[in-house]
């Protein structure tokens, strides 16, 4: 009898629950996504308000563009052990969950 009941209740509650936790979930990741952007935003803001600087202009020009002032050269000098690379790989926010958090994600169909 108390084995119909809990398979009873969990068939029951089972579908609120997978609802409330997804939601959560979703809630988690965007707002991480919402600090990422954030930040992005403040070092985008910082970098316009050097660029309004004859000094940050000047600094793009020589470290993006390679312009030298009259009378400099620019030498350009070839690490030939450097590799050519994309970056750092992006961390995965996941990576780091405990493994209860994995466990309820595959309990409520999560990812």
């Amino acid at each position: 009898m108390l084995l119909a009941v809990l398979v009873l209740a969990a068939w029951t509650f089972y579908p609120a629950l997978r609802v409330q936790y997804q939601e959560s979930r979703e809630r988690d990741r965007l707002a991480a996504e919402l600090a990422d952007l954030k930040d992005r935003n403040d070092a985008l803001s910082a970098q316009v308000e050097r660029l309004k600087t004859p000094e940050g202009v000047e600094e793009l020009a020589r470290e993006n563009l390679g312009m030298v002032k009259e009378g400099e050269h620019l030498y350009v000098v070839l690490d030939p052990e450097a590799t050519a690379t994309a970056g750092p790989p992006e961390p995965d926010p996941e990576a780091d969950d405990p493994f209860w958090v994995d466990l309820l994600d595959l309990v409520f169909g999560v990812r």
